[in-house]
């Protein structure tokens, strides 16, 4: 079989975050062909100077003639304020073709042509939220899931759930559960009572089944310490059991209201999405879970409808 080239790829799709950015080469059909991680988030590049680090990480996917280049589209915090070029929040309800229309273009120094997608905003009854970057591994999910509503969970450092009807992201919200974790159990007085490499599944269920008890989760909280200088929680069990903690409780805030036998599609890494699925299952709502290359999936839809904006 014949190498392939920088040619043979037709978007070069980056979804750039933070910490770090995941770069694909895909072929025509969105096949993902070859795919790179770098810790070089946009916090990482100190100077400011983007394009001098995408060129570094993905230059050679690129040909040195600008007009032979594939479609370049990039996501994520790459378009924050922080970032390269600030592509604005897109208001809910949004769909694919706002999404392109909202998208930010730009052009390197070396005549390399490119667009930024935009986040997502939402103002409902005095509530304001944004995103930036789960978008587009909604956008990816979308030609999975088809028409008709949908519950979608994105877990992480700032898990989103969204609503979608028909193809319409309609509306979104934000729990900093993966950070709260992490701020209690290393900055808190809970972190004295953790051992935090063990790790128990019976300590993970049994604070699953403390989320929604009688007091709610800043009362249930305090169990972690109590527990384990009552003797009622092993230490060994307090770490795990202080995220199926955090976890039950964002589930049965986004979904306390979902009728039994529901689906909610859950998109990310298994190691974090596998935590969500006994949480649901505790409801009575059953998981479909997207493989963590969605958001690719989403760059190569969101560069097709921005070949329809021309």
């Amino acid at each position: 079989m014949a190498e392939m080239t920088a040619e043979d790829a037709a978007v070069l799709a980056v979804d750039w975050g933070t910490t770090s950015l995941r770069a694909f080469r895909l072929a025509a059909d969105g096949t993902i062909l070859d795919r790179r991680r770098a810790a070089a988030g946009i916090r990482a590049i100190d100077d400011g100077d983007f394009e001098s680090a995408f060129h570094q990480i993905v230059g050679d996917w690129l040909p040195a003639d600008p007009a032979r280049a594939p479609q370049i589209v990039l996501g994520g915090m790459i378009g924050s304020r922080q970032g390269w070029i600030e592509a604005p929040y897109l208001p809910c309800p949004a769909d694919p073709a706002g999404l392109a229309a909202a998208a930010v273009s730009g052009r390197m120094k070396s005549g390399h042509a490119f667009w930024i997608a935009p986040g997502l905003s939402t103002q409902q009854d005095g509530r304001a939220d944004v995103m930036r970057g789960e978008e587009l591994q909604i956008l990816g999910a979308l030609e999975q899931l088809g028409g008709g509503r949908h519950l979608i969970c994105l877990p992480g450092t700032h898990s989103k759930w969204a609503l979608l009807e028909d193809g319409i992201i309609r509306d979104f919200h934000t729990y900093m559960t993966g950070e709260l974790f992490d701020l209690l159990r290393r900055h808190s007085i809970l972190g004295s009572t953790i051992e935090h490499a063990a790790w128990s599944e019976e300590g993970f269920r049994d604070g699953l089944a403390a989320a929604g008890k009688e007091g709610g989760m800043l009362a249930q909280l305090f169990t972690v310490r109590a527990g384990t200088l009552l003797g009622t929680l092993p230490v060994e069990k307090s770490g795990a059991f202080l995220s199926g903690l955090l976890i039950g409780s964002e589930v049965y805030a986004a979904a306390h209201n979902i009728p039994a036998g529901s689906e909610v599609c859950i998109i990310g890494n298994p190691d974090l999405t596998d935590l969500y699925t006994p949480a649901l299952a505790a409801r009575d709502i059953r998981c479909r879970q997207l493989g963590e290359y969605t958001g690719a999936h989403g760059l190569f839809r969101l560069a097709k409808d921005l070949l329809k904006r021309g």
